[in-house]
């Protein structure tokens, strides 16, 4: 498991390192220097004195003869003023005072370039590693190969770059990186300050490189938080709007509860009303269509319009035929047999019919005889 940890990280480190040297070999850094330089450019006077790089730098020269050339004027280690001594102190070591040595190194080799680079100094150099500071510079692959890395290795001799910096220290320098040229005359932007000299306090323009850094990660934060505290109102907006919508469709829905409830009761009156209607108009025309010799014991009407009819009658055989005539009533048939009546003389019988409700129900029953 810790094997599999550490290729992981490898990996990780190798990957990092190749982007990064993609990054460096492509025209991107180029860009954004031209493009800040644009940037500065547009800013009023003392801004530009400010952010410009070589505004904030004082600028030492060492030539083998043991002067100094600060800012490109002749003169020996210069004194500088009070104002100036508070400015980023580089100094720049001629092309004549170092090595400029290409390199290739596996791109494995990468994340560990510089320890590479120690560990093998005696194969580019007449030197060791413990002879010399160095530092190095990433190259464009012109080859377009991903498989190495390119490298310009730059050297001092330790010894020599000492005896420099002894020399600005008892002039009262603080020399805050060093640096050299190349062929043409131009800074290769390096630092071969020893680690055990370079200043611990940290310098004013990185306070507020940290400062800005800060003031982003805050301002991040707080957007952020913002657009948290924005989606939390809009979610209690729109949650309150819902719970509103619900209580609107609940009273929607209880009215509709209501009315419904006011439809139903209307109809039933109606049915009840039509029902009682029929049962009027029905007993009314039973008393004229019934024969006279025929009396009725029992009259039911169920809710399905179902009529049941018993009683007794002196031709209870002709009943059916004669009630013909009722129009109310349809479906008329006998019940069991008719089975006379000893008591009275008569033919008890029992008949069901069924009802015939006449499309004009809300009309008024004829009054009873």
């Amino acid at each position: 498991m810790k094997t599999a940890i550490g290729n992981g990280s490898s990996a990780l480190r190798t990957l990092k390192s190749q982007l990064s040297y993609q990054w460096r070999s492509s025209v991107l850094p180029a860009f954004f220097r031209w493009w800040r330089a644009e940037l500065i450019a547009c800013l009023p006077k003392q801004w530009r004195e400010v952010l410009e790089p070589s505004n904030r730098e004082v600028l030492l020269y060492w030539r083998a003869d043991g002067s100094w050339n600060p800012q490109g004027i002749e003169a020996t280690l210069p004194t500088l003023p009070a104002h100036e001594r508070q400015r980023r102190q580089v100094l720049i070591l001629p092309r004549d005072q170092i090595l400029l040595i290409p390199v290739q190194l596996p791109m494995a080799a990468s994340p560990d370039a510089e320890a590479a680079l120690a560990f093998e100094m005696d194969k580019y150099t007449p030197f060791k590693s413990s002879d010399v500071y160095f530092d190095k510079v990433h190259v464009p692959n012109g080859s377009k190969r991903q498989d190495h890395l390119d490298l310009q290795l730059i050297v001092v001799l330790r010894e020599r770059l000492d005896a420099v910096l002894d020399s600005a220290s008892q002039a009262g320098h603080r020399i805050d990186a060093v640096d050299a040229l190349n062929d043409q005359g131009q800074r290769l932007n390096i630092n071969l300050l020893p680690a055990q000299r370079r200043p611990a306090n940290t310098h004013p323009t990185q306070r507020l490189h940290q400062i800005v850094a800060g003031l982003s990660v805050v301002l991040l934060v707080s957007i952020m938080l913002l657009w948290v505290h924005n989606r939390q109102s809009a979610l209690e907006e729109m949650s309150r709007q819902v719970k509103a919508l619900r209580t609107d469709t609940q009273q929607t829905q209880a009215l509709q509860q209501q009315l419904t409830g006011l439809l139903d009761a209307g109809r039933f009156v109606e049915d009840q009303k039509a029902q009682a209607l029929s049962k009027a108009a029905l007993l009314h025309e039973l008393s004229t269509c019934i024969p006279a010799n025929t009396w009725l014991e029992q009259l039911d009407i169920n809710q399905q319009g179902t009529v049941s009819l018993s009683g007794q009658s002196s031709q209870a055989g002709e009943l059916i035929g004669k009630m013909k005539a009722c129009t109310r009533l349809e479906s008329l048939q006998f019940q069991g047999i008719i089975q006379p009546d000893s008591s009275t003389g008569l033919d008890r019988f029992s008949l069901t019919a069924q009802l015939r409700i006449k499309d004009d129900l809300h009309a008024s029953a004829p009054d009873s005889p």
